[in-house]
């Protein structure tokens, strides 16, 4: 004996047309709206940093095995790297983000 297919329980009919025109018009509002990219800011930079330094000290200390001074040394030499590099891919990132932002958008300035 054959076994019976299983109905979906989310079954049903499609929505209708206008609905899904009308979701399709939400969405392209949504884009429209879009706010501009965030300007880097250094805080945001300084915060990141300390959360690579915090996260990596006990890595160092518990998976790596190293000392409490020489995790302490390391992740401060982090915390000191993350900063310029922070800045640097923040600013990056918001050009790019800039450009298509004025591609998608333009005249919005």
């Amino acid at each position: 004996m054959a076994k019976k297919k299983k109905r979906r329980k989310s079954a049903g009919p499609p929505p209708a047309a206008r609905q899904a025109q009308e979701r399709a018009e939400e969405r392209e509002k949504q884009k429209v709206r879009t706010a501009h990219p965030r300007v880097p800011s250094f805080r945001g930079v300084l915060i990141r940093a300390v959360l690579v330094a915090v996260l990596f000290y006990p890595y160092l200390l518990f998976i790596a095995k190293e000392s409490t001074q020489t995790s302490a040394v390391i992740s401060g030499i982090a915390f000191l790297a993350m900063i310029p590099l922070g800045m640097l891919l923040d600013r990056w990132r918001y050009r790019i983000q800039m450009r298509r932002f004025r591609r998608d958008h333009p005249g919005s300035e």
